[in-house]
């Protein structure tokens, strides 16, 4: 037998290049009978393996035969020997072995043999059988009070609420074969991950082979990408504290890019993804930032938030009293939990709470040094010489006199001892292999001493505490020395991060220089930007970046070489380029991609360019992102390189949704690159999106679509998606979609379909719910000429509309008024100065300066009446800044009084910088200088430090940065630092 067929499968080949490099270049050493000594087979097992008599049924066995191997050709010289190396790798042997197994799975050979094959690969899938998934507190589900009666079960009886139904209805969506994420957001011990565990139920009464997978080691995201690949279909990946999985730069935005295409593949399906944030968090990884640092997890998790709340109300109370008489800490819980927080009670916090606050100085001063870690940028597992070396700096002189030399081993023995039946404080935690993780390490990883000895986890209450009520203060110097000795590897940039925003710069440099040191290309470019700014001539910090930065992340080397062509350290620039990163780096990102091609060829490195384009990026970037991806395309067509747009092009049109709301964007750069044939699949594409069988019914997405077909100019196109008459169709409740769709068959000229629309007379039906909405739709009858529509719609609106949203009824106003109804503009405005809502400063203060240029005194003067100033929320700077403007303004002296009385400086979130600065300004101007001077005091331990060095003489006198005390740092440079 000849050709393709006869070859033999990769495994069967590499298993006798190893016998064979044993037997000819080795000797035979080791024998059978020592192989199998080190294996712990008998030497006919290793005979069969060798001979390809028999297939390994675990693969760990094998690696270590490989091991063992390896050794001996060490001995004998031979470790720098090519072949020793190709068929001594332990990656091609774990490829080879997986191939292997899923040809055996495929019945290639004989039945016994495909059964094999289905058991290895069983075993190897991450995760485990979720039939044998039965103890919950690996997965961190919370340990409950303790009880003093016997045999009860570990965890109490579990009383449903209303997220658990809407989570029960995610899983049923799974267990029918749909792919599906649902994230539980909530407080510290509110019970969100008990509702995944609930959740599992469903699926352990399935027939089908669920699996659950927990990622945790060597780091969550580490562990989540190294296997996701393997993921099959029937698993649950439980992503408890998501925030460990994706807001770690880059790897968190690789993984929610990669957990996205899972959930779209339907060839992997059903895969059921559960996911538990702390509010903070959900803010922080879904709010869109300048730059968009989390866009890829943003898109992941919007729309599939499930809150939960704080508190026991309603049925959930009535429920627990049911349950309450089978269960004694139920009973206790209901009787006892403060405002209805039974599942916080449940899980200890009041006693945690007490025994907090009852530490001694010693011991608090180690906790505190655990919360700073935690709420400063370090993973859940600290170092116990990290909090050894930290917690004397916290001490008073005589605190720390009268802690006595035991001091450690006592604030251990308190922080960890149970109480109640829950953990302590600090958790130790176990170190070494991760249970049940496939592909481990068997030895020990290399690395510097930093995170390694005890580790000890905070209890997640007194974390979530520590970052409210730690929010102002920065830790002392013996907490950020101690950090740069002991804090893991991939916390140091982070921590770097926090000290520099708090203006600690020789601190951060240092923890910066050993994140470097380690790779971290965030890191490096941190180190060259600062240490310029502090030495202009000095190229020892970009000499250390370019030699250490890794070469993963395409944009992270395009960051590092514009920082080093940006500081002037061009020998740097070169000897990054020596390291060959257009060979190195990731192609997965388009964005990141598109950012190194256009640095290199702004550095003139024609060869790199032309080597990153031979690895053919546009057949690899994934198309999640159609901003990035038109970015490349964009970047390709500077660079001339057709073939890759070509290709590209013809990817991106074939993928993209023709209702992506970024699909406008991705024409435009098709067009201006003349890809004129993607152009037509994508129109094609669009038009064939409405059915007859299934006619769309959203006026947004009928919109979207002629967009589309518009942008890319195919008329055919658009007479299709027309005969559909859409406008006899969509529905008419959402305002602001019918908006649009009114808008966009205006601009396409389907004056039959506008007619259509407006002949069902979408005034009369529209929400009024969303203030804003209406007053689009208002502006587009106007525009369409439709006048009595527009009169029926404003004086529905001027009745009826919401007030819920006091800047959306302010914008309604500036509509009405433009209209020149002004009628309906007086009646909506009484019923707002009267009754809407005095929560939002900035929405009152844009009301009041409508009413005010209107000359609408009566309402003006109704509104103040209501005593704005005493009731706004003080959150938000900005909306603070322009409220106390407008009534100085408005001559609303006494109001002006009042809202500085409450002294917002002292309140305001310090998370909006524009807002803050404007509320500064607007301080000095009212005279309120101590308040102006306090909110300034308030940035340093922010994590502001850029807003305040802005103030006076502060850029001068903080040039190298401050101490954690409030003093200004001595002079330092690269020599001083570790």
């Amino acid at each position: 037998m000849t050709g393709p067929a006869a070859q033999k499968p990769e495994y069967a080949e590499l298993i006798a290049e190893l016998a064979a490099f044993r037997d000819e270049r080795l000797r035979r050493q080791p024998s059978d009978r020592a192989l199998a000594g080190d294996v712990g087979v008998s030497p006919t097992t290793i005979g069969d393996w060798l001979r390809a008599d028999r297939f390994p049924q675990q693969i760990d066995p094998l690696l270590k035969l490989v091991r063992v191997v390896w050794a001996q050709a060490e001995r004998a010289g031979l470790a720098g020997d090519p072949a020793a190396a190709a068929v001594l790798d332990e990656q091609t042997w774990q490829r080879a072995y997986q191939a292997e197994a899923l040809r055996r799975a495929d019945g290639t050979r004989a039945a016994v043999e495909a059964g094999q094959g289905r058991a290895v690969l069983e075993r190897m899938r991450p995760g485990m059988p979720l039939a044998e998934v039965v103890d919950p507190f690996p997965l961190e589900v919370h340990r409950a009070i303790g009880s003093p009666v016997a045999g009860l079960p570990v965890l109490p009886a579990y009383v449903p609420r209303e997220h658990d139904h809407r989570l029960a209805e995610v899983v049923a969506q799974a267990a029918t074969g749909a792919s599906r994420i649902a994230v539980l957001a909530g407080g510290s011990s509110t019970g969100k991950t008990r509702a995944c565990w609930e959740a599992l139920q469903p699926l352990r009464e399935r027939d089908e082979p669920w699996r659950l997978w927990h990622p945790i080691a060597p780091t969550r995201p580490d562990a989540a990408l190294a296997e996701l690949a393997d993921v099959a279909p029937y698993t649950v990946i439980w992503l408890n504290e998501a925030q460990e999985y994706l807001l770690p730069s880059p790897l968190g935005e690789q993984l929610a890019a990669r957990l996205r295409d899972l959930l779209r593949d339907p060839r992997r399906a059903p895969v059921l993804v559960l996911a538990t944030l702390w509010l903070d968090h959900w803010a922080t990884l879904t709010t869109r930032s300048t730059p968009d640092r989390h866009a890829l997890a943003r898109q992941l998790l919007d729309g599939h938030r499930i809150r939960v709340p704080d508190v026991f109300t309603g049925s959930a109370l009535g429920a627990l009293a049911d349950a309450a008489g089978a269960d004694p800490r139920l009973a206790e819980a209901a009787e006892r939990a403060a405002d209805g927080r039974v599942a916080q009670y449940l899980a200890g916090v009041p006693v945690l709470m007490s025994r907090y606050e009852d530490a001694s100085p010693a011991t608090k001063a180690l906790i505190h040094a655990a919360m700073d870690a935690r709420r400063l940028g370090a993973g859940p597992h600290t170092p116990l010489a990290w909090l050894a070396e930290a917690a004397p700096g916290y001490l008073t002189e005589a605190e720390w006199n009268q802690s006595g030399d035991d001091w450690l081993e006592a604030a251990l023995e308190y922080v960890t001892t149970p109480c109640k039946g829950i953990p302590g404080i600090l958790t130790s935690v176990k170190t070494g292999n991760p249970r049940n993780q496939r592909n481990r390490r068997t030895s020990a990883p290399v690395g510097t001493g930093a995170g390694q000895g005890p580790l000890y986890r905070l209890a997640d209450y007194l974390d979530q505490h520590g970052r409210h009520a730690r929010a102002a203060e920065i830790p002392p110097i013996d907490f950020w020395t101690a950090a740069a000795a002991h804090a893991h590897r991939a916390d140091l940039t982070a921590l770097g991060d926090a000290a520099w925003d708090r203006g600690l710069y020789r601190d951060a440099t240092q923890l910066h220089k050993h994140a470097t040191t380690h790779g971290n290309p965030h890191a490096a470019t941190a180190l060259v930007n600062h240490l310029h700014t502090l030495h202009p001539t000095d190229h020892q910090p970009a000499q250390w970046a370019a030699a250490h930065v890794s070469l993963d992340d395409p944009a992270a080397v395009a960051r590092s070489l514009s920082e080093l062509r940006g500081t002037g350290a061009d020998e740097q620039v070169t000897a990054l380029l020596a390291r060959d990163p257009a060979a190195h780096v990731s192609l997965n990102s388009p964005f990141a991609v598109a950012r190194l091609l256009s640095e290199l060829r702004g550095t003139g490195a024609d060869e790199q360019v032309t080597a990153l384009l031979a690895r053919d990026p546009a057949a690899h970037v994934s198309l999640n992102s159609m901003v990035a991806v038109t970015q490349l395309l964009d970047v390709l067509g500077e660079a001339g390189a057709q073939e890759q747009i070509a290709v590209l092009a013809e990817r991106a049109a074939a993928h993209v949704s023709p209702d992506d709301p970024d699909v406008g964007r991705l024409l435009n750069v098709l067009r201006w690159i003349g890809a004129e044939e993607q152009i037509a699949v994508l129109a094609e594409r669009a038009a064939a999106h409405v059915s007859l069988d299934d006619p769309l019914d959203d006026p947004l997405v009928v919109g979207q679509l002629l967009g589309v077909v518009r942008w890319a100019g195919a008329e055919e196109q658009i007479t299709v998606l027309l005969a559909g008459d859409p406008a006899a169709h969509v529905s008419l409740n959402s305002t602001g979609a019918v908006a649009q769709l009114l808008n966009w068959l205006r601009q396409v000229g389907a004056d039959e379909q506008v007619a259509v629309l407006l002949a069902r007379d979408p005034a009369a039906h529209v929400s009024l719910d969303d203030p804003f909405d209406v007053a689009h739709l208002l502006r587009v009858l106007g525009e369409a000429g439709a006048q009595e529509q527009a009169t029926a719609l404003a004086e529905r609106a001027a009745a009826h509309v919401s007030l819920n949203s006091t800047g959306a009824v302010a914008r309604l106003l500036d509509v009405l008024g433009e209209a020149g109804a002004q009628e309906q503009a007086t009646a909506l405005a009484e019923r707002a100065a009267a009754h809407v809502s005095l929560d939002a400063p900035g929405a009152v203060a844009d009301l009041l300066d409508w009413l005010r240029e209107a000359g609408a005194k009566k309402q003006a003067t109704v509104l103040l009446t209501r005593d704005p100033a005493a009731h706004v929320s003080l959150d938000d700077p900005g909306g603070v800044a322009q409220l106390l403007d407008e009534l100085r303004e408005a001559g609303a002296q006494e109001q002006a009084t009042v809202l500085l009385a409450r002294n917002p400086a002292a309140h305001v979130s310090l998370d909006a910088p524009g807002g803050v600065a404007q509320l500064l300004d607007v301080l000095r101007e009212a005279g309120a200088q101590e308040q102006a001077t306090a909110l300034a005091d308030r940035l340093p331990a922010a994590g502001h430090f850029d807003q305040f060095i802005e103030i006076g003489d502060h850029r001068e006198r903080f040039r190298f940065g401050r101490e954690p005390d409030g003093s200004v740092a001595a002079p330092w440079a690269w020599e001083n630092l570790e």
